[in-house]
């Protein structure tokens, strides 16, 4: 059925719940905002979404929710348009799979399946997995540009209610040229992965510089809900040996054509579902499990948000948490926040006195913070010792006023 009106699998008040990143199904995705012009009280759930097309969507034709304001809905955030559910990406898969979000229908992106019929779900696993057995519709965009991945997670032909084929190329990371801050604040993360050390990195600047710097060690694993091009850096270096099963684990793959072409068909490279990559019977292996997230803001006790400045809402709670929590049920972990120490201006300082957002990560969860000017090692520390470490890698420019709030907030610099 090529040319099917996506109108007639839609119903008044439906949830549609969207593939993310590489399982986003771009012609899918047009007919459906096409048809959502004519349907009233549809819901598009979205995760990190990559097409431009979102940038177009009419006020609340459909309704757009979702976990994150990354990539092309971070204009909608900025607009008001779209609707933050801000929980934990594990609790989105729960609601997903315990019918707290019915999901009616669903849209993604898959590669041609094999001779038995099944189709891989190829470089994203991703939340709706927990979707495709509950939905009344499954519609799928086939995609031979979308790589075969190896996975336990697949899904037969006879689950999907209708495709379209299209040859789209693939989306690429969003990530930005790295700059000297990052390379510096990568170098100062780096001093804490050690041979044999299982790493969460995700993509972005700094992990890019990070894996650049840890080229050098030995025995790494990789156990990251996100991997990037950065693989390359410690495959191609030995520092993680892919013929030694459990040597990389991911639930996405977010980059280059090469990226793509790498995890094709690759047994090296274990795409699992989230349950999965952080089971703690896999964790307890973990010596140790260096997790390494970022932040628009800390606070002097250490408190992270992850998810706006003000009103703008442009990240995410995500897995942070969720992976910080993991390095608790490793044999050891550190849960690590890198981020500059200003904003890119240079006039507002990333330590802070008071959070100007909500807290992403409790300040119990978070044992280190790294900027351009050092690490801050929170771990066993008072309220006062942390605050002081956290004034000694905040900017220069910036220490004075926070020690100033400091002393007005009755903490004593030890």
């Amino acid at each position: 059925m090529p040319d099917f009106p996506i109108s007639e699998f839609l119903r008044p008040g439906d949830l549609v719940a969207i593939g993310e990143a590489t399982a986003e199904p771009r012609t899918l995705v047009a007919r459906f905002l096409d048809a959502a012009r004519d349907i009233d009280d549809l819901t598009a759930l979205c995760g990190y979404a990559l097409d431009d097309i979102w940038h177009s969507v009419p006020d609340g034709h459909p309704t757009v929710m979702s976990y994150a304001a990354h990539g092309s809905l971070r204009k909608l955030a900025a607009t008001g348009q779209l609707q933050i559910l801000p929980c934990h990406l594990s609790s989105l898969v729960r609601f997903i799979r315990n019918g707290t979000l019915p999901v009616d229908v669903v849209l993604l992106q898959l590669p041609p399946a094999d001779a038995e019929g099944f189709h891989s779900l190829g470089g994203t696993v991703g939340y709706l997995v927990d979707a495709l057995d509950s939905a009344r519709v499954v519609l799928a965009e086939i995609n031979p540009n979308m790589p075969r991945t190896n996975s336990s997670r697949r899904i037969h032909q006879s689950q999907i209610t209708a495709t379209v084929t299209s040859d789209i190329p693939l989306p690429g990371s969003p990530t930005r040229p790295a700059t000297e801050v990052d390379r510096t604040i990568a170098a100062n993360v780096a001093t804490l992965i050690p041979d044999g050390a299982s790493l969460q990195l995700g993509v972005g600047a700094i992990p890019a510089e990070i894996t650049k710097v840890i080229r050098e060690r030995s025995g790494l694993r990789i156990r990251s809900n996100l991997i990037g091009d950065w693989i390359f850096d410690l495959v191609d270096s030995g520092a993680v040996d892919i013929s030694v099963a459990g040597s990389c684990t991911t639930g996405m793959a977010l980059g280059s054509r090469r990226l793509y072409d790498f995890v094709d068909s690759n047994t090296g490279i274990d795409f699992v579902h989230l349950d999965e990559l952080l089971a703690p019977a896999t964790l307890a292996s973990c010596d140790p499990f260096v997790v390494v997230n970022s932040a628009l803001q800390v606070d002097l006790l250490g408190q992270v948000n992850a998810e706006s400045l003000g009103d703008l809402y442009v990240g995410a709670v995500g897995g942070q948490v969720d992976s910080f929590r993991a390095t608790r049920m490793a044999k050891s972990g550190l849960s690590v926040i890198a981020l500059p120490a200003t904003n890119p201006a240079g006039d507002k300082s990333s330590i802070v006195a008071q959070l100007t957002g909500p807290t992403t990560s409790l300040q119990s969860d978070v044992d280190i913070i790294a900027t351009e000017y050092g690490v801050a090692d929170l771990r066993a520390t008072t309220a006062a010792q942390r605050a002081a470490r956290l004034v000694a890698v905040a900017a220069p420019a910036h220490r004075d006023q926070l020690r100033t709030e400091l002393t007005g907030g009755h903490r004593t610099e030890r």
